[in-house]
């Protein structure tokens, strides 16, 4: 156990270490301690029998965890992401409403008991890192480019925080998400999955996880891959955002530099109706007919909307005349909160951006059974907790649909 080091403390010793070179481990020291190397190629002494573990990220540890049988170790995440449940509520035309309650990320829903433990920040706000000496975790996990850090790894307070957790003398482990390098793609979050099966000792479990995560990346690949220029459909990765709207503008664009434009470049082969930056660019109704994409996906950042909301809420009338609404090509993604890296569930969203960009190369699949399936590979449930996981996920509109 870590001897509790007082706030004032850390930061004395932080402010010396600001010039100290990294400190190397060249080998074990005895029995009780493993070193591993990290994704910023930092050397990290772990003890060897890991029990109270911190995830300072959006779910994404807590996420692989669970699938290793390990989150029992969990005492405390970064932030109320991965266990706040959610609700949302839309009227049609016809004045009825549609209610959603209970859009949970999937690892609150394997383990509803992770609601109880303390997080340690609030959204995009620092660590309380004298909460985080009085638990004496063994290790901390930090992703950096998930929406707890919102940094690319360069981020002065994001570094300032690395300081400080070293000070404390906690091992920390630093996950580089998609985010944290200049061309993201799945495959960093591979390596993601391998280190956190190379902490608790389960490589073979954490390799399993990756290559059939992967395998999904590849099938979508190839069946893709010989798609000619002017076949390619146009997406528009459009958010219905009440903030926008409140602003008189039809909504907000996924520009190119997002990792769901890569998604849609890179592995479905389609594609980006919107070519500018950033990921809650605001659009005009001008702007989306100008576009006027072939494919609709509703991202979930602005909370969540199913595709019916486009096509049936007074609000969205001035848009029926698009293309993609008019031939029901609207879909919606998972109901993913503070999203911004990417959890193991990506393959969803890239297995229902692919069905509708190409329907007809992926007419054996359908998304409503696709997805149970996922679910109990991946977690290992049986059918009933899958179908209780595409709820929470805000997916039964692919049921409904039988899409």
């Amino acid at each position: 156990m870590h001897k509790f080091i007082t706030f004032i403390t850390i930061l004395t010793i932080a402010s010396l270490h600001l010039a100290s070179p990294d400190v190397s481990y060249a080998e074990e020291v005895d029995n009780n301690y493993r070193t591993i190397t990290d994704m910023q190629g930092r050397l990290v002494q772990i003890p060897a029998n890991l029990e109270h573990v911190v995830t300072l990220d959006d779910g994404f540890v807590a996420g692989v965890m669970t699938v290793l049988q390990v989150q029992k170790k969990i005492i405390a995440l970064g932030s109320h992401c991965p266990v706040k449940n959610f609700s949302y509520t839309f009227s049609k035309v016809d004045g009825e409403q549609y209610t959603y309650v209970d859009g949970r990320n999937p690892v609150s829903y394997l383990n509803p008991w992770l609601s109880d433990v303390p997080y340690m920040a609030t959204y995009k706000q620092s660590t309380n890192f004298e909460e985080l000496a009085k638990l004496e975790p063994d290790v901390v996990f930090m992703r950096v480019g998930s929406c707890y850090s919102c940094s690319d790894g360069s981020n002065e307070v994001l570094q300032r925080q690395i300081r400080l957790i070293e000070a404390m003398d906690i091992p920390l482990v630093i996950l580089n998400g998609p985010p944290a390098y200049e061309n993201p793609s799945v495959e960093h979050i591979t390596e993601e999955i391998l280190l956190v099966g190379e902490v608790f000792d389960v490589k073979n479990k954490s390799l399993e996880l990756a290559n059939y995560l992967e395998s999904i990346v590849s099938l979508i690949k190839s069946r893709t891959a010989k798609i000619s220029e002017e076949d390619k459909p146009s997406t528009l990765l459009f958010g219905l955002s009440p903030k926008a709207r409140g602003q008189g503008a039809a909504g907000t664009a996924q520009g190119k530099d997002t990792i769901e434009a890569l998604f849609i470049k890179d592995i479905i082969n389609a594609k980006n109706a919107y070519q500018g930056i950033g990921s809650f660019s605001i659009i005009n109704i001008e702007h989306i007919f100008s576009m006027d994409p072939d494919v609709i996906i509703l991202p979930t950042a602005w909370g969540y909307h199913p595709p019916s909301e486009l096509y049936t809420a007074p609000y969205y009338k001035n848009l029926s005349g698009l293309k993609a609404v008019k031939n029901r090509r609207v879909v919606a993604l998972p109901w993913t909160p503070c999203n911004c890296a990417k959890r193991i569930e990506y393959p969803i969203e890239l297995m229902i951006l692919a069905k509708a960009c190409y329907p007809e190369l992926f007419s054996d699949i359908m998304i409503n059974e696709w997805v149970l399936e996922f679910y109990q590979k991946v977690y290992g449930v049986d059918e009933d907790v899958a179908k209780g996981l595409r709820s929470a996920q805000w997916l039964d509109w692919t049921v409904e649909e039988q899409w």
